[in-house]
């Protein structure tokens, strides 16, 4: 089939390039001087070539293509040839010469074999007017050649040698599906379950599956578990290819089993599972997943109860696609005279109209309901050095009393500690408060204590323990933009194993851009309470 195939696609060049050429010279009279009558073909061609004649550039190359007028079959010279008459850009030769070039790259003659050059080559070769190449690629893709597929979709994607048709591209792309190219699948099934025809979507999601596409997989669980129109639904077997796509980090199957796991939605109920599928989503940047899991944190689904944290990973959102969501929690809130709203309150009053002792007294009604979080708050308050109450020792107690369960107040604590203010001076005691508070997902604790590491103060230098803490504050997009550039640095220098991304360079300039985080004061300041 491959020899056949080569067969086919030599002849119609020749065909179409020679056919051409000869309608573009057919009103020149072409004749040359007698004197040259003694010189061989070949060498008046050399000749010419060397004074710069594209049109004898490729007659070389086709000279030495086939063997023909003197010369001796060689590919690798006539690769020389063709390309010279190629960068020349003297219409039709060079065109032509692109052509011919783009077949020596097809079938790996005298230069090594380079499908994807010698697709763009002929693609340039039709964009210059030799539309023949169009009909002879169609019959080679109808009959299953994956690389003639490729070429007509191009053609039809870009508007080369016929009309733009995305539409037919499409056919051609799934034409190398069913001809076996592993690259087509994916994209063939996306078209087909974008137009509705999700049973002949399906399978070319499961080919791609198989190879260990998640996205793939992830469509797969996803008409297998809820069932399709066209899909038999198998619970069981769609479980299976969400999970694998979830394992994965893939956010829309994370977001999925999250909420089945989190509600009992289909599944056994387990809030825990799916309170941590749901943070990888929302760590991934989906808005859905953000408000689902501060709601987590503010009613202690699945994670521990944290006001703080519900607090922050709310205000990604409430300012955004969630508003309505926001104002419509609020309201309820409000209504019910709910803790979490006194909270919120008390931080409007604290950081908004600096009211302070409005604000303790509405963080004293949450620690009444038995939430930590309040009672870090008013060792906040007793911190600040604008509140006429201002007592360092009472702040100091404040957070020891909620540092069991409030990883906001054992970051505070740690800066109290390492100061010796309010309470005795204990750097080791300070460290460890702090460390407790980042890996209780505080993201400022876990910022300062990477920039400790970065630098060795009063900790060994570490940069994978600097670098793992820095990654914890990304995902909970808190970074600090210290932290941010330190981040930036050690993607640079190469220094730490870090994640690779898709687009490396243009995360590390997005992070030397990162700005101080005001998502919660703009949402406080939003409110209407």
């Amino acid at each position: 089939m491959r020899r056949y195939t080569l067969l086919i696609l030599t002849l119609a060049l020749a065909v179409t390039f020679t056919t051409a050429s000869a309608q573009k010279n057919n009103s020149k009279t072409n004749k040359k001087s007698e004197k040259v009558a003694e010189k061989s073909k070949l060498e008046q061609l050399r000749d010419r070539a060397a004074n710069g004649d594209a049109e004898a550039m490729l007659m070389l190359g086709k000279a030495y293509y086939g063997g023909t007028d003197g010369a001796k079959q060689d590919y690798k010279t006539a690769a020389k040839w063709f390309a010279d008459a190629a960068q020349a850009e003297v219409e039709p030769y060079s065109a032509e010469a692109k052509g011919w070039l783009g077949l020596l790259y097809y079938n790996g003659e005298g230069v090594t074999q380079d499908l994807e050059r010698a697709k763009k080559l002929f693609l340039i070769a039709t964009k210059g007017g030799f539309e023949g190449l169009v009909e002879t690629f169609d019959e080679m893709a109808q009959n299953g050649d994956v690389f003639a597929c490729k070429f007509m979709q191009e053609c039809y994607n870009k508007g080369v040698g016929v009309k733009r048709n995305t539409n037919k591209a499409a056919e051609y792309q799934q034409l190398a599906a069913d001809a076996g190219d592993k690259e087509s699948y994916m994209p063939t099934a996306l078209y087909l379950y974008n137009n509705d025809k999700h049973g002949e979507a399906f399978k070319y999601f499961e080919k791609a599956a198989k190879l260990g596409n998640i996205k793939a997989a992830y469509f797969c669980g996803l008409m297998l578990y809820d069932g399709d129109v066209d899909v038999e639904q198998d619970k069981a077997k769609g479980l299976k290819y969400l999970l694998s796509a979830a394992e994965e980090g893939h956010v829309a199957a994370n977001l999925k089993l999250g909420e089945s796991y989190l509600y009992g939605n289909g599944l056994k109920m387990d809030k825990e599972k799916g309170a941590k599928m749901i943070k990888v989503a929302a760590e991934n940047g989906n808005n859905k997943a953000m408000w689902i899991l501060a709601n987590c944190y503010r009613l202690g689904e699945g994670t521990p109860k944290n006001y703080a944290l519900a607090a922050q990973w709310m205000a990604l959102v409430a300012s955004g696609n969630r508003a309505d969501d926001y104002k419509s929690l609020i309201a309820d809130l409000k209504s019910r005279n709910d803790p979490f709203y006194s909270y919120l309150k008390g931080l409007y009053e604290y950081n908004i109209t600096g009211n302070y002792d409005a604000a303790m007294d509405l963080f004293k009604t949450v620690e009444k309901a038995k939430v930590a979080d309040g009672v870090t708050m008013q060792g906040v308050v007793f911190t600040n050095k604008n509140y006429k109450k201002r007592d360092m020792k009472k702040a100091a107690k404040m957070f020891d009393k909620a540092s069991k369960d409030s990883p906001l107040a054992c970051y505070y604590l740690s800066y109290l500690m390492e100061s010796g203010e309010g309470v005795k001076k204990d750097e080791k005691g300070a460290l460890e408060m702090l460390a407790k508070a980042a890996d209780g997902g505080c993201a400022a604790a876990q910022c300062r204590l990477a920039d400790k590491y970065i630098r060795g103060t009063g900790v060994g230098m570490d940069i994978e323990e600097a670098a793992k803490y820095y990654l914890l504050a990304e995902a909970q997009h808190a970074l600090t933009p210290e932290a941010a550039k330190q981040l930036a640095k050690l993607y640079e220098n190469g220094t730490a194993k870090l994640p690779e991304g898709e687009d490396l360079q243009k995360h590390i300039d997005n992070l030397k851009k990162t700005k101080e985080n005001n998502s919660l004061i703009k949402m406080l300041a939003g409110t209407k309470f």
